[in-house]
């Protein structure tokens, strides 16, 4: 078989980043599910199939670990190594086979072991060799993070995608790619307006083949065109895993682990009737229509005493990852729009924000005056809530080799920006994890590294940019013409920028200084 062992590799991965990945994500997730969670302090860690490497990349520039990565796909390495060589961090990336990779003999033991999305793509004697790997190389204690499609969600989209992948395959030689798959997308379509029954009967196929019209070509392409797919329920996962001596403790989402969160009050009390974690999940999977997972499985999981959860959640710290006043008083969740209420979440997020939004460790949060009404399990679950929803992260002060990494790497992609727009995400030294940060939003920071200043500044910085490279602005779905109207909206979101983006990023050490003062916006201070 060919190197690519049917995988579609015409078009590269997305460069998306995956949070959940990270050692604090999966930290605070044990943490939540009373689970030690037996990650060093600078792990060993190692992504199966890591795309175009931006997650390992993030991760491995905010820790002081040692990072490893496998992909067989050439061209997404040579990406991934640029990010590597720009951070300096310790990371060594293979393009090889799993196969090739699992018979390596330098290979550590290793503290997290993680694939994102790889288990629904590869074949069963692939799926067969990551179990060698997690079995030989994971270190007892230590965690598996694997994501990837499910059922019931996923039960009326299998056969647009059976549509697609025939129609790729029978098609033969095209122009390119992206004519495969508009074309697949095509064929599919013209089935459902010949009064097809399938998509009458499931109106959910119709919205979803309507929603792929707009999605980027490169996901459509690794999510539906490789010659192996699977969608599983979560028992047949966990009980394959147990092959490898792992066990299921809980989502790395840390929302999907919060039943008042994720089920209404019916759900709720039906999932209360089951203990047993195959049953549990699986019922909990037909309750949200759950189609898609990100589970933590431990080698070897020891249950923390009462003791133990309470001194390790006063330790453990978070700062906000976005500006108190864009947190919304509703979040989104598997029961549908859920309010946080004020009297709880208002006097909390206000702490926060206080103090120029330092970090701050739950043991002195909880003997804060302003939260002296707030019960510890309480205020626990509301933390939880805030960082399952993106608006707080789990934090704690950098060592300087990790202020080095991140300042580098940042700095990479910044600059990056002036030819790529396809690398949305700084990394924070505080978290180890990355934020969004848009490619607009890229350019400010190159002003700021300018010594520009004030939004008349920055907007002319950007201006200046876009008529280098002839674009114009796009608002509501109309491109902007007029050389002024550009100008006064760029002034608009620089105006937005400096009163609550820039604020973000330096309480994340993502820009460092004061936003009235000239500063290197990579974090080093002019």
């Amino acid at each position: 078989m060919e190197w690519s062992q049917g995988y579609f590799t015409e078009l590269g991965y997305t460069f998306g980043y995956y949070r959940e990945m990270s050692p604090a994500i999966l930290r605070l997730s044990c943490l939540s599910r009373g689970v030690e969670a037996r990650i060093r302090h600078a792990p060993s860690y190692l992504e199966l199939g890591f795309g175009q490497g931006v997650s390992i990349n993030i991760h491995a520039a905010g820790s002081s670990g040692s990072y490893w990565g496998c992909d067989f796909n050439p061209a997404q390495t040579v990406e991934a190594r640029r990010l590597s060589e720009a951070s300096g961090a310790n990371v060594q990336l293979f393009d090889e086979s799993f196969e090739e990779f699992a018979a390596r003999g330098d290979l550590p033991q290793f503290d997290i072991i993680a694939l994102h999305g790889v288990w629904s793509w590869v074949s069963a004697a692939n799926r067969a060799t990551i179990k060698q790997i997690i079995r030989k190389r994971l270190r007892p204690g230590g965690i598996v993070y694997v994501s990837y499609n499910c059922l019931p969600g996923w039960a009326p989209i299998v056969p647009i995608r059976h549509l697609m992948s025939l129609y790729q395959r029978q098609s033969g030689d095209m122009s390119g790619p992206t004519q495969v798959i508009e074309a697949a997308l095509q064929f599919t379509k013209e089935i459902a307006d010949a009064g097809s029954m399938f998509f009458k009967q499931n109106p959910f196929a119709g919205h979803h083949l309507g929603d792929l019209v707009r999605q980027d070509p490169n996901y459509i392409a690794h999510e539906y065109l490789n010659a192996d797919w699977h969608v599983d329920h979560f028992s047949d996962v966990a009980e394959s895993l147990a092959e490898a001596k792992l066990t299921f403790v809980g989502s790395a989402r840390p929302l999907d682990n919060i039943d008042a969160v994720q089920l209404s009050p019916e759900g709720q009390a039906h999932i209360a009737k089951f203990s047993n974690p195959l049953m549990r999940e699986t019922v909990r999977d037909h309750l949200v229509n759950r189609r898609f997972r990100s589970d933590i499985f431990v080698k070897g999981p020891r249950k923390l005493s009462n003791v133990e959860q309470r001194e390790a959640w006063h330790s453990q710290a978070f700062v906000l990852s976005v500006h108190a006043d864009e947190i919304p008083k509703k979040i989104t969740s598997g029961r549908g729009d859920i309010e946080l209420p004020a009297a709880l979440y208002d006097p909390l997020i206000e702490v926060f924000a206080a103090d120029l939004m330092q970090i701050k460790r739950v043991g002195d949060l909880a003997r804060h005056p302003k939260l002296s009404g707030i019960e510890l399990p309480q205020l626990i679950e509301s933390l939880v809530v805030l960082t399952g929803a993106g608006f707080l992260q789990p934090a704690e002060e950098p060592t300087d080799r990790v202020l080095n990494q991140c300042r580098a790497l940042n700095r990479y992609i910044v600059q990056r920006a002036r030819v790529s727009t396809d690398l949305c995400y700084l990394v924070s030294p505080l978290t180890g994890c990355a934020i969004g940060v848009p490619h607009m939003i890229q350019l400010f920071i190159q002003a700021l590294d300018k010594g520009l200043e004030g939004a008349d500044e920055l907007a002319s910085h950007v201006w200046g940019f876009l008529e280098e490279v002839g674009e114009r602005l796009v608002k509501q779905g109309t491109k902007i013409e007029s050389d002024s109207e550009n100008i006064d909206e760029l002034r608009i979101l620089a105006e937005r920028f400096l009163k609550t983006g820039l604020p973000t990023l330096q309480s994340l050490r993502i820009v460092e200084g004061p936003a009235s003062t000239r500063i290197n916006g990579l974090g080093m201070a002019k």
